[in-house]
């Protein structure tokens, strides 16, 4: 991703509003998680946040929840996401959608990993 493309994105992130409360990081990212799979990740409090951050919070501040977001997808989810291991093996869950119907994307995959960790912990 080039600082166009992040423009893109960014735009996209700060034009839309899918939630009534005032956050916007954990609903404009599932949505465009729903419209660009291949870039941006849902991001939520439960379990993202809980495992990159160590907490839930999220400030309500657009600038800065872009900021979050661009992170979260830039430093997280994009360097595994290019990891050709890791490609390998998510690419065989995606193939078997019979035994893996939640695996529809790489940061998806990404996504349902960390879900399953945070259940696995209890």
């Amino acid at each position: 991703m080039d600082e166009k493309k992040w423009g893109v994105v960014e735009s996209i992130f700060k034009g839309i509003k899918v939630m009534a409360s005032k956050t916007r990081l954990v609903g404009n990212s599932k949505v465009m998680h729903h419209l660009i799979p291949n870039i941006v990740p849902p991001i939520d409090r439960e379990y993202t946040l809980w495992y990159l951050k160590g907490n839930k919070n999220i400030k309500n501040d657009l600038e800065y929840e872009w900021k979050l977001a661009k992170e979260i997808i830039a430093e997280f989810f994009a360097k595994i996401i290019s990891d050709e291991v890791f490609i390998q093996v998510a690419n065989s869950w995606m193939d078997r959608m019979d035994k893996y119907p939640w695996d529809t994307s790489l940061l998806k995959i990404v996504d349902n990993l960390i879900i399953g960790y945070k259940k696995s912990r209890g």
